[in-house]
């Protein structure tokens, strides 16, 4: 057996709740009857107006809403206005201007640097021939020197100095 409520003898009891509307804030009412929360005046006034895209209220409405989506006589949506046809005539001309422009641009911009890599070559050659002299110079500076070094500490030179 399973438990019990109090004042139950049979298991559980059921109480039946009384069932109210609950009105969610913001939620539109299922019916005309359900009271709005906040209600007031303006309400009542704004009863029948018309907002754009919200939903219709009632079939009346969606009839209204559909016979003035009828087309416009002389518009065909198959054939472009002439209008559209000047303006995708223009839009064309001006890709075709734009890409044009921008391949004369992006050639001139290529020959440019294919022409700049003869002299950035002779310019490398160049900086590592200079890098290389200059070793070379460090290593005879070194080498003189060692030899200044040498004649100076040696002692069995005669002291030639001359005074001005």
């Amino acid at each position: 057996m399973g438990p019990r409520k109090r004042g139950s003898s049979r298991g559980w009891a059921t109480v039946a709740a009384p069932l109210s509307p609950t009105l969610v804030p913001g939620e539109a009412s299922e019916s005309d009857s359900e009271p709005e929360p906040g209600g007031s005046a303006a309400g009542t006034l704004a009863a029948g107006l018309k907002v754009p895209g919200e939903a219709s209220e009632t079939e009346e409405e969606e009839d209204e809403d559909s016979a003035a989506r009828v087309p416009l006589p002389g518009v065909s949506r198959e054939s472009p206005s002439l209008l559209q046809q000047r303006l995708g005539a223009g839009e064309g001309r001006l890709r075709g201007a734009m890409a044009e422009a921008l391949g004369r641009s992006f050639n001139g911009a290529a020959r440019l640097l294919e022409g700049l890599g003869g002299p950035l070559g002779r310019a490398r050659a160049g900086a590592a021939a200079t890098a290389h002299c200059l070793c070379l110079v460090r290593r005879d500076l070194r080498a003189v020197a060692a030899a200044v070094a040498t004649v100076t500490a040696c002692q069995l030179l005669p002291d030639i100095r001359v005074e001005p």
